[in-house]
């Protein structure tokens, strides 16, 4: 599979004349592409032409007006936790337009700073007359992938004036859409509503609310994280479970800073070559092991302890905690390293986990979140603190150190043991830096 780290996007039109189907349909079929950087989605072999060529004959109305339809979810809606189900795969995956029409399989993922483009060729199997060849995973730069969006609809919206199709389903539709966008308010509505997982108008009004009014007490950008942990079957209850969270009694403690630290998370947006998720998590351990003079291979308790401001018990267990709530939390107090902590587990190696988190989400954050929320959704925010955190516990080279080459279940649960973290989180950490599958084959 072809990878393209960074990528522009763009939808090309070469209008071609239809015969067949309402006039939406028939007067915008064109010869389609879409490109992300020098990687093309809709490369394909054609049985009628008997030949593979970049472009696909379809029409572009569907298209159009399934991007306008899933608009908020497509650029806010990040992956769920477990298999996409149907309702999230019509709007992130372009076959959603249907319309009787054969599209490349390509799935837009937004993580909260780059939209991520997967495209998958047609099945083998698959006896459609156009199948697609296309492998490849693309990362798309917001403003790069709303550009190519707008240009393409506003194209499609001007072929149907000159053809006197001026009262369509997708004129209304973007009409409405540019308003939402360039109403402030509105579109801050409109993204919760997606990060919850739901269409625009249709989220439950208390659990809006009520994010609305946290967004107040901890960061726009922090509460936007924390919708997103309450995404799923029952995103009411998740709320509820958040809001009798954060009254719980904390533990105080204190986070510290780094000074000088280049490329603050409000800042690295604006990059055009933004690294990965897990590279600026990791990159962020290894300054901060640095900085905080941590030079032994494991960070003992008390050496982490003291980075907190807490004691070594607190560490190892700080009474009855929430374990059902969807997500940790830090909450900054009026002094800039002072903080209230929240911890979601009860576990001695998920605690140690989570105090990293708090640790990384604290240098990355932006500067006016209060909040410091650790969950187990798939943003960027939530890569970091977890890659930071694996390689702040356990840097990688130690860990091959200790390991020497075993890799066996046996020796992943010695390595855990040693640098206090889960066999679990071992396990990631090594598949993450590829020093194990991910998936081991089974035996035969």
């Amino acid at each position: 599979m072809g990878v393209a780290v960074t990528a522009g996007m763009s939808i090309i039109l070469e209008w071609d004349a239809g015969e067949f189907g309402p006039v939406e349909i028939r007067s915008t079929m064109a010869q389609l592409r879409i490109d992300f950087g020098e990687l093309t989605a809709t490369r394909a072999e054609d049985d009628w032409s008997q030949s593979v060529h970049s472009w696909a004959r379809l029409s572009a109305y569907p298209l159009a007006l399934w991007f306008a339809s899933s608009w908020w979810r497509l650029r806010w809606e990040s992956a769920p936790l477990g298999r996409p189900n149907a309702a999230w795969r019509m709007a992130h995956e372009i076959a959603g337009a249907g319309g009787g029409f054969v599209w490349p399989t390509v799935r837009l993922t937004p993580d909260g700073e780059m939209m991520e483009a997967v495209c998958s060729p047609s099945p083998q199997n698959v006896r459609e007359p156009l199948r697609y060849l296309a492998s490849f995973t693309a990362r798309v730069l917001p403003p790069s992938y709303e550009r190519a969006i707008d240009d393409f609809i506003a194209s499609v919206l001007e072929r149907l004036d000159v053809v006197g199709a001026r009262d369509t389903e997708l004129h209304a539709l973007w009409q409405d859409l540019w308003g939402e966008r360039t109403d402030p308010p509105m579109a801050r509505l409109r993204q919760l509503e997606a990060r919850l997982g739901f269409e625009p108008g249709e989220a439950p009004e208390t659990v809006l609310t009520g994010l609305q009014a946290l967004s107040v007490e901890g960061g726009s950008a922090a509460v936007a994280e924390v919708a997103t942990s309450c995404a799923g079957d029952d995103p009411s209850e998740a709320f509820s479970r958040v809001a009798q969270f954060v009254r719980s009694k904390p533990i105080r403690g204190r986070l510290p800073s780094i000074d000088g630290l280049a490329m603050p998370d409000d800042q690295a947006g604006t990059l055009k070559e933004p690294p990965l998720p897990w590279e600026r998590g990791r990159s962020l351990a290894r300054t901060a092991r640095k900085y905080w003079n941590i030079s032994s291979e494991s960070i003992e308790d008390h050496a982490l302890s003291e980075l907190l401001g807490i004691s070594q018990s607190r560490l190892r267990y700080g009474g009855p905690i929430n374990e059902s709530a969807p997500l940790g939390l830090a909450m900054r107090r009026t002094s800039v390293e002072r903080v209230d902590l929240l911890f979601r587990t009860r576990r001695h190696t998920g605690r140690r986990f989570e105090a990293a988190r708090f640790l990384a989400d604290h240098l990355m954050a932006p500067s006016d979140d209060r909040w410091l929320p650790a969950t187990d959704a798939r943003t960027a925010r939530q890569q970091k603190q977890r890659a930071f955190a694996a390689e702040f516990l356990c840097p990688i080279h130690a860990v091959e150190s200790f390991l020497n080459e075993d890799y066996s279940q046996e020796a992943i649960e010695r390595a855990a043991e040693h640098f206090g973290v889960s066999p679990l989180t071992m396990r990631s950490h090594l598949a993450n830096n590829d020093r194990i599958e991910r998936f081991p084959r089974p035996r035969l």
